[in-house]
């Protein structure tokens, strides 16, 4: 590793440490000398693609229930050991994998990697935990049901992605719920929580060979076999809809109607990505909401809140647009969001546009980096999306070369405003 690797602020092959542990485990670790801190983000692929048809959400049960004790510590240790030294450690569960996030002091990055090794390694799953857990989905559902931007979200989802884990609620049924024990969550863990493909990101103020040291002591004894399975099977090709869907969901007493509208996007490692965040950053993002926001809310105040968001994901993506009514005003917003994305599809952004969302994502890539999660959440991507050491380095160029051409050819190819998934969730007036 080049030894002057502090000089360069931006992450890259010659300041990131990239190797396999023992028990092959990803690492990538980076220095921050002007830290005294160190955060961890890791990624092990086990996330709800791996629900049962019959229990959906016990993926996202079994990770919310991961620190709650282990054969070593109970809950109460546990916390007191993270509280006292002012760390913290949380597991949560996507589509594809289990994230793990946390946060110490430098100094206490050895306890903060062996308590993560015992939380994935001997969870206890202590049965009075689990049950106050379970009230809290319980608790969690109840409100999505009334909530109708949550209920338009999961809903617009399904229509969006049908039953490939990108289209399943997040919770599963009340009776769902209520039918997972704690076998069911040691038998989880057991098949499909270890070391194999796991990645562990860390940056904070420790050399990153020492970081390595660390790691390999703490961690890479962790030997322990799990189901394989190729995630691709679970994640079948889905293609954007041939004609414009439109469904409603009606509940009762709100004031506020929760409009999203939208289709497939590209994937995070597509050649389209970047051209897609600076197109949405125009359409809808930088500013006030940008080309949206001005049109429905500025410039009419039909809306509450309306913008674009673009998700992209392993194996798929959605580009949406979402907005907040009166019930009164959804067919003007929607008429207005519209005319927005036919121009959007049409026209060329302007240079000046351009010139502005680029300006704002190269100037903010560096605030970004400042922190240490900044820095290992970056790194953890580049590795899950396997887009190289080298990627934030390339990317002022690559963002520097995007041309109000190449964003209206993405639009076109990803955005058809004749054939978009249309869903509203709230009280329409009678």
């Amino acid at each position: 590793m080049n030894k002057d690797y502090r000089k360069n602020h931006i992450p890259g092959p010659e300041n990131i440490l990239r190797q396999k542990l023992s028990n092959g485990i990803t690492l990538l670790a980076r220095e921050n000398p002007f830290s005294q801190t160190a955060v961890i983000n890791a990624s092990v692929p086990c996330g709800s693609y791996l629900d049962p048809t019959d229990k959906t959400g016990l993926a996202g049960f079994a990770a919310n229930c991961l620190n709650m004790g282990t054969q070593t510590h109970d809950f109460l240790q546990l916390s007191e050991l993270l509280e006292g030294s002012g760390a913290s450690f949380s597991v949560a569960c996507g589509p594809r994998a289990y994230t793990m996030h946390g946060a110490c002091l430098a100094e206490d990055l050895p306890m903060l990697l062996g308590l993560m090794k015992e939380i994935l390694d001997e969870p206890s799953f202590p049965g009075d935990q689990v049950e106050i857990h379970r009230q809290r989905i319980l608790s969690a559902c109840e409100l999505h049901l009334h909530d109708p931007e949550s209920m338009a979200d999961e809903r617009f989802d399904k229509l969006l992605f049908g039953d490939t884990p990108y289209g399943r609620p997040e919770f599963g049924t009340i009776e769902e719920i209520n039918s997972i024990t704690r076998d069911d969550l040691f038998a989880f863990h057991r098949r499909f929580i270890g070391p194999e493909d796991m990645i562990i990101s860390v940056s904070g103020g420790i050399p990153a060979e020492k970081i390595l040291e660390e790691c390999e002591r703490q961690i890479g004894s962790w030997h322990k076999s799990r189901e394989i399975i190729r995630i691709e099977d679970f994640f079948p090709a889905v293609s954007a809809p041939d004609h414009s869907i439109s469904e409603h969901i009606e509940i009762p007493e709100k004031s506020e109607l929760s409009l999203i509208i939208g289709t497939m996007g590209p994937r995070r490692h597509s050649r389209d990505y970047l051209p897609a965040v600076l197109g949405n950053s125009i359409l809808g993002e930088f500013g006030m909401m940008g080309r949206i926001g001005k049109a429905v809310r500025k410039e009419n105040g039909l809306a509450y809140y309306a913008g674009s968001s673009l998700t992209a994901l392993s194996y798929g993506g959605c580009w949406t647009i979402e907005a907040g009514v009166n019930p009164a005003n959804l067919e003007k917003a929607a008429d207005l969001i519209t005319a927005e994305l036919k121009r959007f599809t049409t026209e060329k952004v302007s240079s000046d546009e351009l010139d502005d969302v680029k300006s704002f994502c190269l100037g903010s890539l560096p605030l970004s980096l400042e922190s240490n999660n900044g820095t290992s959440a970056f790194m953890l991507n580049m590795e899950i999306f396997n887009l190289g050491l080298d990627y934030l380095l390339r990317m002022p160029e690559r963002i520097n070369a995007i041309t109000p051409e190449i964003i209206l050819e993405t639009a076109r190819k990803w955005l058809d405003p004749e054939k978009l998934v249309r869903v509203t969730a709230g009280t329409l007036e009678a």
